[in-house]
């Protein structure tokens, strides 16, 4: 298990470079793997490499994916890349590659140990140290076995831990869900509703959608090792995947780090860890190698399960996990096309399981819904999500399970939106004609989408911003071109603060601008320009003109007088 990096060489079949860079750009900022469905968008990094003689190279890298697939990812990707680029350039020649660097193991503070009589030392002759012992520590010490006091040490560490009576065994692995600790669960509904109170708009959403996660895909404190993610903690966090975004924050804090470290777990980065095992009384260092480790071991699967209840670590580890799922699942493109937190919720459900299945799946749905946002028209991109996802699944290889899907809609019922008599979602399986070539007619009693007109001339005149006024895309941080750049000057003439002004590009400055002109309009502050928030953009500007010409007119009014 490793880092897999693949290179594409890109070159223009049709407009100049700035083409090629605006339509690569976008592509990776929208991108998702859809012959990889259960691989996350966000797990991808992405680089776009400008050389010489306008030749480009898209760059993407992900952590743990295993070698026998790598040439499978690549082929995909490969594909992907050639359909997304048709018509503006073309894949020259593309390449795999296994990253064989480690992140540099992470300076320590230093962790307290029990002195005669209980007592706290720092001295330097008494700090463990099988941390020097790890591959590329740069100690002398560097992959040899550690000494009999620093794994007696390590054992005692590791049998301090609570154990948890409720890990029990299951399949190849251990199983604990951690909905049987009242005290646990109160915390973490004390905490999301803190959490909530001081939120913005569009973050509360997120934050409430995790919380209702809790008792559907385990509490933070959830273990499961029974499957090929190894070790997953916590609200489905799987080690190959996610787990280590959740590492990354919760190690940030000194306790965290002390708790892992006292019984032999360092975590290096890009998902790779130190681990002292000890049967072999060696430190193992890697990703699916270290965490093999740890899932063979029920007292660190105790410790895990310590840290997400222990007062001192569980603010960590709580919101660490809240973090990951707000990057991740919570972070939906065109949520503010939704009206209910029912349906936030379901869509947020559908894209931590299948997340590929998920991306574009508003955009798609709602043109077709009707004029919103209410809760009816909910009920109709409830359906129409479905649909999307399961037309997605056809596509390629991998179909979800339609019993889960469809528990997946009791639990939009159970919290407050119901559409569960709609033929599809109803059906004893997926229908089988493809919803991208028949599409459903609005149900009755629904308005028809229309075709909303932009007031401003400034905007109106960008066939990209017509389009998203109608419900078809959006624009995000990465995109560039006409549209941003009447996006940015309309912005400006509404006295917003645009950093790098009406340049085109949209970046960080533009994003920052967007989230708080909606945060001031009650949208959803994702810093998004969907149809919502272009109608309100292109509102308060027809607005903000009247406003200014009916001071005009008062203002020669005011004149005439005074000359008469």
């Amino acid at each position: 298990m490793s880092r897999s990096v693949f290179l594409f060489d890109i070159a223009a079949t049709r407009g100049d470079a700035e083409e090629v860079e605006r339509a690569l750009l976008a592509r990776a900022s929208a991108f998702a793997l859809g012959a990889f469905p259960t691989l996350d968008p966000a797990l991808f990094a992405h680089r776009i490499l400008r050389g010489e003689g306008a030749s480009h190279v898209w760059e993407i890298g992900l952590d743990g994916s295993e070698e026998a697939r790598r040439a499978e990812l690549h082929a995909a990707l490969l594909e992907q890349i050639q359909a997304s680029l048709a018509g503006v350039a073309e894949v020259r020649s593309s390449a795999a590659y296994e990253d064989l660097s480690l992140p540099a193991p992470r300076p320590d503070l230093g962790r307290a140990t029990l002195g005669p009589g209980g007592a706290v030392s720092f001295a330097d002759d008494e700090l463990p140290a099988w941390e020097d012992h790890a591959r590329g520590s740069g100690a002398a010490e560097a992959g040899s076995a550690l000494t009999d006091d620093l794994l007696a040490e390590i054992v005692q560490h590791r049998a301090a831990v609570p154990a948890e009576p409720g890990l029990k065994a299951w399949g190849a692995g251990h199983m604990y869900a951690g909905g049987s600790d009242k005290a646990h669960i109160a915390y973490l509904q004390s905490y999301f509703a803190a959490r909530a109170a001081r939120a913005s708009p569009s973050d509360r959403r997120k934050i409430l959608a995790f919380r209702a996660f809790q008792a559907r895909e385990g509490s933070t404190a959830a273990i499961n090792t029974y499957d090929n993610q190894i070790v997953t903690w916590g609200t489905g966090w799987g080690g190959l995947g996610w787990l280590g975004k959740v590492m990354e924050r919760a190690t940030a804090s000194a306790a965290v780090r002390e708790a892992l470290g006292a019984a032999g777990v360092r975590y290096r980065g890009r998902n790779v860890y130190d681990v002292v095992d000890l049967d072999s009384g060696t430190v193992v260092t890697g990703r699916k190698e270290a965490l093999e480790i740890m899932r063979r071991s029920v007292p660190l699967l105790h410790l895990l399960i310590d840290l997400a209840r222990n007062p001192a670590t569980r603010d960590a580890v709580t919101e660490a996990q809240l973090r990951t799922f707000m990057e991740g699942s919570g972070n939906i493109s065109g949520a503010d096309a939704i009206a209910t937190q029912a349906l936030f919720n379901l869509i947020a459900h559908l894209k931590h399981w299948a997340p590929g299945y998920v991306t574009g799946c508003l955009e798609w749905a709602a043109p077709q819904a009707g004029d919103g946002p209410s809760e009816d028209r909910d009920k109709r991109l409830a359906a129409l999500v479905g649909r999307y996802f399961y037309g997605k699944a056809r596509k390629f290889r991998w179909i979800p399970d339609w019993k889960q899907f469809q528990l997946y809609f009791h639990h939009m019922k159970a919290d407050g939106l119901d559409c569960l008599d709609d033929p599809f979602i109803k059906a004893a399986g997926p229908k089988a004609e493809d919803p991208f070539v028949a599409v459903p007619a609005t149900p009755a009693g629904a308005a028809p989408p229309k075709a909303r007109s932009l007031g401003n001339a400034l905007l109106a005149g960008q066939p990209d911003l017509k389009a998203i006024a109608s419900g078809r895309g959006a624009l995000r941080k990465g995109m560039k071109g006409p549209g941003v750049k009447a996006l940015q000057g309309a912005l400006i003439a509404l006295g917003e603060s645009v950093p790098g002004g009406a340049d085109g590009a949209f970046g960080p400055g533009l994003e920052a601008a967007v989230k708080q002109f909606q945060a001031k309009r009650g949208l959803a502050a994702d810093g998004v320009i969907g149809a919502a928030t272009l109608a309100a953009l292109d509102a308060a500007f027809v607005a903000g003109a009247a406003t200014r010409a009916a001071g005009a007119e008062t203002s020669n009014r005011t004149e005439e007088e005074e000359h008469r």
